[in-house]
């Protein structure tokens, strides 16, 4: 599987073929983590359009009950202590979330008991029947999957890019997913928002996670009452005081506080059984990371059981913490994605060469590891044991470079970028000795 971009993020033009371990190394400011919150976006909006299609229809069906309940009430002839206790069941429930088809369940309910027990002009009551009718046909109306797709992409890529999904200034960007000769997905970007160019086939991803920084940890307080754009509903106003986040943020934090399951839990084919992930990231920390709902905060645990906030921890028991509490959930695990945002800034080198073996041990157990990076400790680590693993075709290391990525592995190059501090010191050393 093959993503082609052109225009969007920090990228003028990217191809990278999606394999089990991909890395892009690079410079800042060069495009290196657009590539992972495109992959992102595409993983999430794909897997969650059907829900999308769902409070479509649950938006409606509450529109419609409300405006059968100020009918109602305005041609109601008797208002009884029993007709008012049925308008206000109908009224609340349009406010409690109902799927479309309990909506109208309270909806005949609520009309056949109201037309019992009080009269009513035929017009008022064929209007309501009609109103009633609009509900049904919006369950019964077949489902616009494209359209669906379409406004689930537009949603996340708002909610992660804001408005800078494009590259800034250019008027037009493109899209596209390929498998072969096979176009899994074709997208053009506008300032106007995304318009998916013909149908979608399936994606073999089943879901995935962006970690950008470990330090997601320390901000719980913010992050609990924090938001998206995925969450604004204009009926609820009591969210509208809520801070606002990345998509990637959120998604990130509410999986963390997920308890974790029993290793007994675990699904049986689950290769993170087999293979030691999990004790071997609870041995590098000594110990684990968890969400404590009485403290209603992360903490670290020692084996001994003193517990600790997470806030007075070191990067990497944060980094390998919050690894092991993802792959504990079943949320990194076989055919998802895992996309980590330069993970070196928060690791000393020697912790760098750690997680390059638990990503790899990842790799190995199914799951799809894309690394933006610009640390040549943690690049020669993932290399070495991709060679070590016999894993070489099943890895790219590809270079972003003036704002843009070749589908190629540059490892030579990469290295020659990534060395450059380093020949400033020599000529350093070498000025110094002349002075001498």
């Amino acid at each position: 599987m093959k993503l082609i971009i052109e225009n969007i993020g920090m990228l003028e033009h990217a191809e990278i073929s999606l394999r089990k371990l991909c890395v892009i190394a690079g410079e800042n400011d060069n495009g290196k983590s657009t590539i992972g919150k495109i992959f992102f976006c595409i993983v999430k909006a794909i897997n969650r359009y059907r829900e999308d299609l769902q409070e479509s229809k649950e938006f409606w069906a509450n529109e419609k009950t409300d405006e059968i309940y100020f009918r109602l009430r305005e041609a109601i002839r008797f208002t009884g202590p029993e007709v008012m206790d049925v308008l206000r069941r109908l009224r609340m429930s349009s406010r409690h979330r109902l799927n479309a088809e309990e909506q109208l369940a309270a909806v005949d309910e609520s009309i056949q008991r109201v037309f019992a027990l009080t009269e009513f002009e035929p017009n008022d009551r064929q209007a309501v029947l009609a109103l009633r009718d609009e509900i049904q046909a919006v369950l019964d109306r077949p489902e616009n999957i494209k359209q669906s797709i379409e406004n689930a992409l537009n949603k996340v890529f708002a909610s992660e890019f804001d408005a800078s999904l494009l590259l800034h200034g250019a008027t037009q960007g493109r899209i596209q997913l390929v498998e072969n000769d096979l176009t899994l997905m074709d997208l053009v970007v506008t300032d106007d928002g995304v318009s998916l160019m013909g149908e979608v086939e399936p994606v073999a991803l089943k879901d995935a996670t962006f970690i950008d920084s470990p330090l997601i940890l320390n901000n719980h307080d913010v992050l609990a009452r924090s938001q998206t754009l995925l969450d604004v509903d204009q009926r609820r106003s009591g969210r509208l005081s809520l801070p606002y986040t990345t998509l990637h943020t959120k998604d990130l934090f509410d999986k963390l506080r997920t308890p974790v399951l029993p290793l007994d839990l675990l699904s049986p084919d689950n290769t993170m059984r087999t293979n030691r992930v999990l004790d071997d990231m609870e041995v590098l920390i000594d110990g684990e990371v968890a969400y404590d709902k009485t403290e209603r905060d992360f903490v670290f645990r020692r084996p001994s059981g003193a517990a600790i906030s997470i806030k007075n921890t070191a990067s990497g028991i944060k980094v390998f913490g919050l690894l092991k509490m993802l792959v504990a959930n079943e949320f990194v695990t076989k055919d998802t994605i895992l996309i980590f945002d330069e993970p070196e800034n928060h690791l000393h080198p020697k912790w760098q060469l750690k997680l390059a073996q638990v990503l790899l041990k990842l790799v190995e157990s199914g799951v799809y590891v894309l690394v933006s990076s610009h640390s040549p400790y943690l690049i020669e680590a993932l290399k070495r044991g991709v060679d070590r693993a016999g894993l070489t075709n099943e890895a790219r290391f590809a270079l972003a470079q003036e704002r843009k990525i070749n589908d190629e592995d540059r490892l030579s190059d990469i290295f020659s970028v990534l060395a450059e501090p380093f020949e400033a010191f020599r000529k350093m050393d070498a000025e110094d000795l002349g002075d001498e």
